[in-house]
């Protein structure tokens, strides 16, 4: 059992899961997404709640490292210069 730490922005976790939950529900939309492909893995071994879970977790470490790097998500297997859909998956910040 996992025990929820109480420091957390409850804020930021309430869009993390909500993000996940949108992964679970359209994962079969997009089955070659990696998150998609991370929720139907863990899915089958524990279940739709730590599936949802263990994808907030991913979206949360993968914001972290792109905001710490300054780098655009990279989806797994996708070729660095590919835009999807014609819309690049880049951070841009006003300071």
């Amino acid at each position: 059992m996992r025990i929820i730490r109480p420091d957390v922005n409850h804020y930021l976790k309430w869009a993390y899961a909500e993000a996940a939950s949108s992964v679970a529900v359209n994962h079969q939309r997009f089955p070659c997404r990696h998150v998609s492909e991370l929720y139907r893995r863990v899915r089958t071994r524990r279940g739709h709640a730590p599936a949802v879970g263990a994808v907030a977790r991913h979206l949360a470490e993968a914001t972290h490292w792109m905001l710490s790097k300054n780098e655009p998500y990279r989806e797994r297997g996708v070729k660095v210069g590919f835009v999807q859909g014609g819309v690049s998956a880049t951070l841009s910040w006003a300071l």
